[in-house]
C-alpha cells in the first residue's frame, strides 16, 4: 500500500491523495458532477484505516471520489488539511480528529465555507459546521471490561492505558472503574486519583498506571515495566486498552515467563486475532468495537445529507463484548475489509443507521 503523507514546509501543508485500496483519488476540480468527499485521518493507525477502507470502498461504489491524507498526530496537519480541502472545494469532509480544540478551529472553517464536517472515532465538539458523527461510547466500552473484572474477583490491577489524558482512553478508564463502584465495590479514591500509582479501595487497586500509545512496541515496555516492579504475584489482572497493545503486554508475559491463563485480561477493540486469543483463554475478555462500522455509518450519514433525506446526525454504535464462553464468531463484526462487505451483504450484523441498536446522542441531534 502506499501512502503519500502530508508533507510540511514554511509551516503550509502540501496535501497528496493517499490511497489504500488500490485505485486513484482525483482533484476535486476534475471531478466533474461526482461528489469529492476529503477526508483526514489524525495518524497512520490501523484503527482508522479499517474505518477508511470501508468508507472508501462505499463510496467508490457510489460513484463519489475521496481525497485522503493522513497527518502524523499534530494540529497544524488537521487544519491544513481542511484548509485545503476547502480549497478544493470538496463536498464534504470526514475528520479523525486530533483534538476537539484542533476541531473547533476547522469545523468555523467548513461552516464558513459552507462545507459539511462529518467525525468518526472521537466525539468532536458540537458546534456550528458539525454534520455528523459515528463512533463508540467509551466509557460504556470500559464499563463492560470492568463488569468482567469483578465477575472474576481483579482485586490489584495493571492499567495500561491508550494514550494518557486522550478522552477516548480517559473514556474507557473511567468506564471501567464505574464498573467497579455500580457493583457496589469499594474501589476508595481511584476516580479521583486516575494515574495514583496504589490508589483504590480494598475491592480494587490499581497497582501500576502506563500508557501504550495504542501500539504494541510502547505497550510491551509498559507490561515489562509493570511485570519487574511488582513481580508475578503483584498483579492479578491487566486492563489493557486496545488489542495492539495487547499484543505487546502477551509478548512481554512470555517473555517474562508468565502464563496469561492464570490472570485476568480484558482489552477493547475485538480484533479477528483476539477472537482466537479468547478462545484459547490466552486473553480472557474483548469487546468488538469496530472501527469498519464507523466508516460505514459515516457513508450512510453523508448519503442522506446529499440526498436532503432526515438522519441520525450522532450516533454511538453498538458493542458486543464476549469472554469463551459467549464468544460467537459468526456473530463478530470483523475488522478485514473484504470479510466486512462479505457479512454486510448476508446481514450479518446491524450495519442500517436507523436500527435501534445505533443509539443517538441527544445533545447532537
Amino acid at each position: 500500500m502506499k501512502r503519500l503523507l502530508l508533507l510540511l514546509s514554511a509551516g503550509f501543508v502540501v496535501l497528496a491523495a493517499m490511497n489504500f485500496s488500490g485505485g486513484t483519488t482525483g482533484q476535486a476540480a476534475d471531478a466533474g458532477k461526482a461528489k469529492v468527499i476529503g477526508y483526514y485521518m489524525d495518524a497512520s493507525d490501523d484503527y482508522y484505516k479499517a474505518a477508511f477502507l470501508v468508507f472508501k470502498t462505499l463510496a467508490t461504489t457510489a460513484g463519489w471520489q475521496v481525497l485522503d491524507v493522513v497527518g502524523q498526530g499534530t494540529a497544524p496537519e488537521q487544519v491544513a488539511a481542511v484548509e485545503n480541502f476547502i480549497t478544493q472545494k470538496v463536498d464534504a469532509i470526514v475528520v479523525v480528529q486530533n483534538s476537539p480544540q484542533t476541531t473547533s478551529e476547522c469545523l468555523k472553517k467548513a461552516h464558513d465555507a459552507g462545507i459539511p464536517e462529518f467525525h468518526i472515532s472521537h466525539l468532536p465538539p458540537n458546534e456550528p459546521g458539525l454534520a455528523g458523527f459515528s463512533g463508540y461510547d467509551f466509557i460504556e466500552d470500559g464499563e463492560l471490561a470492568g463488569q468482567s473484572a469483578v465477575k472474576h474477583g481483579v482485586k490489584k490491577l495493571i492499567m495500561i492505558e491508550g494514550k494518557l489524558g486522550q478522552g477516548s482512553a480517559a473514556g474507557q478508564t473511567q468506564g471501567f472503574l464505574q464498573g467497579y463502584k455500580k457493583a457496589g465495590k469499594d474501589i476508595g479514591n481511584l476516580l479521583d486519583n486516575v494515574g495514583v500509582k496504589g490508589a483504590g479501595g480494598k475491592d480494587l487497586q490499581v497497582v501500576f498506571w502506563g500508557s501504550g500509545g495504542w501500539f504494541a512496541d510502547p505497550a510491551k515496555k509498559a507490561m515489562e515495566d509493570a511485570i519487574t516492579s511488582l513481580g508475578s504475584d503483584g498483579f492479578d489482572g491487566a486492563y489493557v486498552q486496545n488489542d495492539e497493545m495487547m499484543t505487546g503486554a502477551l509478548q512481554a508475559m512470555e517473555e517474562a515467563g508468565l502464563d496469561p491463563s492464570k490472570y485476568w485480561l480484558g482489552s477493547s477493540n475485538g480484533k479477528e486475532k483476539s477472537w482466537d486469543w479468547v478462545a484459547k483463554g490466552e486473553t480472557t475478555m474483548d469487546v468488538n468495537q469496530c472501527p469498519t462500522l464507523e466508516g460505514d455509518i459515516a457513508f450512510q450519514q453523508i448519503s442522506a445529507y446529499f440526498d436532503k433525506k432526515p438522519y441520525k446526525k450522532a450516533v454511538f454504535l453498538p458493542f458486543t463484548p464476549f469472554e469463551k464462553d459467549t464468544l460467537d464468531k459468526s456473530k463478530m463484526i470483523p475488522w478485514i475489509l473484504d470479510d466486512y462487505m462479505k457479512k454486510r451483504e448476508a446481514n450479518a450484523f446491524d450495519h442500517d443507521i436507523n436500527d435501534p441498536a445505533f443509539r443517538v446522542i441527544p445533545a447532537y441531534q
